[in-house]
């Protein structure tokens, strides 16, 4: 499961610097709409983005806009399903991939302001038998600086994936290994860490994740529309779709249960995602110093910057702070983007891998 950054560092990065150019000549600006009563999005960006989805060739793109703190513009471009032919809209469900570290994130900081744990905690007072437990904290492992492998370093769907697994038997793999690098000394991307703050959470808090993040912050927040990509799967969802090469859209094989757990296993509508960045924005669901911890980057040993906090990668947009995240599972694609100088937030969602349409469409509605 390939982590996506809001700025898409891929191979495909000269056809998004082309693809963004062209966008931008029409793109109203962000930050001056936001000071005007303008439509989120006028008539001709909304043909801008059916036009790229059709040049994609993907089956569909959905998009929510917050301004001002408020929900203001949710729409679905294109198909769920190609067959059956079913129209996407903006209740279709999509999988979120590693968007959902925000929330493993948000789980542990829940548990902390409880005393259950603190970030500071070391690996071994849960899990002693993974490799140098005793050095490594919760927090390097919600910021990637533990220095464990990952085990979802690829960006295709390989056989033995498509078998059910359990987070155990990816920690006994992939945990009791080397380490790649001394604890706190480098920033390295790794889903493995996601499992093991997971597990940890649980076996802190007794409480199974996504139940615990339904009861504490779907269900207060009104979103209806999360759960478990493995379990709570229905028809009305989008259907995953890959592409071999330049060839068609056709679908994808799909993870079995068990294998993203707290490093990706959500799904949810553009929607309900834009309800938990109201959220955030207005730290409704965390405590100041909560917040604080979350959003603050972790520095390296040596003070080298990471870009990166818990779960959330930190940047800015031509002098805006910008937070973000993307997330990439079989059949599909993810980038939620907030501004929180602005009240603001962009997410973008499509049922198609292996084609960057995500970040131009991101783009040209924040630019």
């Amino acid at each position: 499961m390939r982590y996506v950054r809001s700025q898409m560092t891929t191979k495909r990065d000269l056809c998004f610097i082309l693809t963004v150019a062209i966008c931008l000549a029409i793109a109203t600006p962000f930050a001056a709409r936001a000071q005007t009563s303008q439509p989120a999005l006028s008539a001709e960006q909304e043909q801008k983005i059916a036009g790229m989805l059709a040049e994609s060739g993907a089956p569909s793109v959905s998009v929510a806009i917050v301004e001002r703190g408020k929900l203001v513009y949710a729409k679905a471009f294109g198909k769920a399903s190609f067959s059956p032919d079913r129209a996407a809209d903006e209740h279709t469900v999509y999988a979120i991939g590693s968007i959902s570290k925000q929330f493993t994130s948000a789980a542990i900081l829940l548990m902390a302001e409880r005393g259950k744990l603190s970030l500071d905690d070391k690996v071994s007072k849960y899990f002693p038998e993974m490799t140098r437990a005793n050095e490594v904290t919760i927090r390097e492992l919600l910021s990637h600086t533990s220095g464990y492998s990952d085990y979802a370093p690829q960006d295709y769907m390989i056989p033995e994936w498509t078998k059910p697994t359990n987070p155990q038997a990816i920690l006994d793999e992939w945990a009791k290994k080397p380490l790649d690098f001394d604890p706190g000394m480098r920033w390295q991307y790794s889903n493995t860490n996601y499992v093991l703050a997971g597990r940890i959470f649980e076996k802190a808090s007794g409480e199974k994740l996504v139940e615990f993040l339904h009861k504490n912050i779907f269900e207060p927040l009104g979103i209806h529309s999360a759960g478990d990509c493995g379990v709570d799967k229905v028809a009305e969802d989008a259907v995953a779709y890959t592409r071999f090469g330049l060839g068609p859209a056709r679908p994808a094989l799909r993870e079995g249960p068990g294998w993203y757990f707290a490093a990706g296993e959500l799904c949810m509508t553009p929607s309900d995602l834009a309800l938990w960045d109201i959220a955030f924005l207005h730290k409704k669901i965390l405590e100041d110093h909560s917040y604080y911890d979350f959003t603050r980057e972790v520095r390296l040993s040596n003070g080298d910057a990471t870009h990166y906090s818990l779960g959330l990668h930190l940047d800015d947009m031509d002098g805006i702070p910008r937070i973000s995240h993307g997330g990439e599972v079989s059949g599909f694609l993810a980038l939620n983007t907030v501004f929180p100088t602005r009240d603001a937030a962009v997410i973008v969602l499509s049922n198609q891998d292996a084609i960057d349409l995500i970040g131009p469409v991101g783009t040209m509605i924040s630019k």
